[in-house]
């Protein structure tokens, strides 16, 4: 019988990195497809209840942005955004488009990340990309 045990596998760097940015992103897209006031322990978790959020003016989507931004910087607490950016795709008009640009913590380190958001006009949930 060996009394060491079954050996002890260790993670890569790079797996860690890509295992955290998609625990991010899974995490961000529980987030933004999360409505205020629809979790009784958090009721102020989520977005804000846009209604038609597709196809609106400039103006409209800037104030969307602005509540992705502050949303996920309240709420995933990994990354601090820098800018969040709506991304106009004319070909795609019932969609919304965001890029969003931060410093993911990893292992103690600050990496940039750009993310891509999208709002389905179809079935008003965000993707994150």
């Amino acid at each position: 019988m060996d009394a060491q045990g079954p050996p002890v596998r260790s993670v890569d760097d790079s797996d860690h990195i890509v295992a955290t940015v998609e625990a991010v992103k899974n995490n961000l897209q529980q987030i933004l497809n999360t409505r205020q006031g629809s979790s009784e322990s958090s009721p102020d978790m989520g977005l804000i209840d846009f209604n038609d959020a597709t196809g609106g003016s400039t103006d409209f989507a800037l104030k969307i942005a602005k509540n992705i931004k502050d949303t996920i910087q309240t709420y995933e607490y990994r990354v601090r955004i820098k800018d969040v950016v709506f991304i106009p795709t004319p070909e795609r008009p019932l969609d919304l488009n965001f890029k969003m640009t931060g410093v993911l913590s990893i292992q103690h380190k600050a990496e940039i990340v750009t993310i891509e958001l999208m709002l389905d006009g179809l079935n008003k949930q965000y993707r994150v990309l």
